[in-house]
């Protein structure tokens, strides 16, 4: 089929790279180069950036609802369009536009969570925060709706007890670009299902933000431990310590309670591992973090900075 690949992130890259295979991709399409580092210099996405190594032509639209750029679209007669964090929400224009060329024609989307949980921009994320037990990859003919059209295929896999967001992702981009070159193989064929969403299953996973790492020691360890595993790489778990932040990185969870202990107490400090008593259950905690300094155990922390047992954090 002649395809539009539209994404941004690097985890859409892969896909791009087995979507070539079977088809010819006409266009690529992913969102305008930002401004990054100290400089500001603009800089293209990994879409962009492995689109022009491959020579295949781009597109950067501001807004992908632009007549401009419909028409763009239009003039490349698409027969399928296939979707991966492109990060714009799509006018019926483009999802209707590959029938115009193709009996079979359609917009498939690669969603990152087992549709109908966790629609939106952060399934990954929020998948661990609630301590699922699996996730998987899901392509989609693509709706109006969010992440509400009809399912094609979906892959599961479980989750590993202390993995974090980055880890799954990694092990998720291969399986999800497998996965969206099945898709549009059996869209070419005129054999891609089209099974329903069940509406009353639905969860919806919000982009996360700086104050989704903060740790409250109130909580449990096993909440304590999704939630700094849900947000690293980013924002980063973090608590306070002397009215200074500290990222907490790496985690385990330990069962049973100090008697007497608070929530936040330090309970003691091992040769490379310290233990918080929390509302119910002990954090181990394996990775610390200071402003300006490199990643450390927190006991080489502690030593610094006066955090021993009997202690308690902000």
């Amino acid at each position: 089929m002649k395809l539009i690949f539209m994404g941004t992130p690097a985890l859409a890259v892969p896909c791009l790279d087995a979507l070539r295979e079977d088809h010819e991709i006409a266009l690529v399409v992913t969102q305008p180069d930002k401004p990054s580092g100290r400089g500001n210099k603009l800089m293209p996405s990994a879409v962009k950036a492995r689109a022009l190594e491959l020579g295949l032509p781009v597109a950067q639209p501001e807004k992908a609802r632009h007549e401009e750029f419909l028409r763009q679209l239009r003039e490349v007669k698409p027969e399928g369009i296939a979707v991966v964090a492109y990060g714009q929400i799509l006018p019926n224009a483009i999802l209707e536009m590959p029938l115009e060329f193709h009996t079979h024609g359609g917009c498939v989307n690669l969603h990152y969570s087992l549709l109908p949980r966790w629609r939106g921009a952060a399934p990954v994320q929020h998948a661990l925060l609630s301590g699922d037990e699996v996730t998987g990859v899901t392509c989609q003919h693509m709706a109006q709706k969010l992440d509400a059209g009809e399912i094609i295929l979906q892959r599961e896999v479980p989750i590993l007890s202390d993995e974090t967001t980055g880890d799954l992702w990694q092990r998720l981009t291969p399986i999800g670009a497998d996965a969206l070159r099945e898709a549009m193989q059996l869209l070419e064929a005129g054999k891609a299902p089209r099974l329903p969403q069940d509406e009353a299953q639905v969860t919806y996973a919000s982009m996360l933000t700086k104050d989704d790492g903060r740790l409250n020691w109130q909580d449990s360890a096993q909440n304590l431990h999704n939630r700094a595993r849900a947000v690293n790489p980013w924002p980063g778990a973090w608590c306070e310590w002397n009215g200074e932040m500290l990222k907490i990185w790496r985690t385990q969870v330990l069962e049973g309670n100090y008697s007497g202990a608070v929530p936040g107490a330090i309970l003691e400090v091992e040769d490379e591992a310290m233990l918080v008593q929390t509302g119910e259950g002990i954090l181990k905690i394996l990775e610390v973090q200071a402003p300006g300094k490199p990643r450390m155990n927190p006991a080489a922390w502690s030593r610094g900075h006066g955090a021993g047992s009997g202690k308690k954090f902000d």
